[in-house]
């Protein structure tokens, strides 16, 4: 797995990571993400396939594992040792609560997440 997610950061302290929903991109979280960044460290990402991320390498499906273990990467590629805090709305959400089963999430917060 690459590292290679597009991401906007802001601020300082304990990470937090926001993933956005289908069809979107960082932008989404534009309106929080300097509120959140007087207190955090945030990061939000573009999830592979979406804004400036190119998808997932030729061959892995674009499922929540192969999207975990991507996230997973990114994290590590930036220096960041998980359990990390997450937020995601809809397929964000369903990648915070997929990855939270695999052990990288502290805490989730998943507004209106896909596959439920």
């Amino acid at each position: 797995m690459s590292s290679n997610w597009f991401h906007i950061e802001r601020g300082r302290g304990r990470p937090l990571i926001l993933l956005h929903g289908i069809g979107m991109s960082n932008a989404a979280w534009a309106p929080l993400i300097d509120l959140l960044a007087a207190e955090r460290r945030v990061i939000a990402f573009d999830i592979a396939g979406f804004g400036r991320s190119p998808p997932l390498a030729q061959g892995l499906a674009p499922n929540m594992t192969n999207l975990a273990a991507a996230l997973s990467a990114n994290l590590s590629g930036l220096g960041i040792v998980a359990p990390v805090d997450l937020v995601g709305n809809s397929l964000g959400g369903q990648l915070a609560l997929t990855a939270a089963c695999k052990g990288l999430a502290r805490s989730v917060v998943a507004l209106s997440p896909g596959g439920l």
